[in-house]
């Protein structure tokens, strides 16, 4: 089995921040969708669903938002997060990520496998 380094995609433009993971931007081109210094996002153009996933600036998951449909928009609850993170549907079930766990363990459980 061989595995490849997980594909991050750092949204610090705002083109990049206002896309997110629609509008043309395929899971294809990366495996999940970093936004620091963000506490609400939208669904908006979407043809699937997304997992949303709320990190505290202590890198700690405090809420995670599972399979938000399209032409929504996600507010963070928790006052104390300041990061979020985007992810394919059912991400953090497939994976047995709960609140409380940490970013980097999250991401490096998400190891995708490489196509032969």
């Amino acid at each position: 089995m061989k595995l490849r380094p997980l594909r991050v995609k750092l949204a610090q433009r705002y083109a990049d921040r206002l896309c997110g993971v629609g509008l043309g931007v395929t899971w294809r081109e990366f495996d999940a969708l970093c936004l620091p210094r963000c506490r609400a996002v939208h669904t908006l153009g979407l043809a699937r669903p997304i997992e949303v996933v709320f990190v505290s600036d202590d890198a700690v998951i405090v809420e995670i938002r599972p399979r938000v449909p399209p032409w929504r928009i996600v507010i963070a609850r928790v006052s104390n997060a300041v990061d979020t993170w985007e992810f394919p549907a059912d991400s953090c079930q497939a994976h047995r990520v709960t609140c409380g766990s940490s970013i980097e363990a999250m991401l490096s459980q998400m190891t995708p496998i490489a196509n032969a």
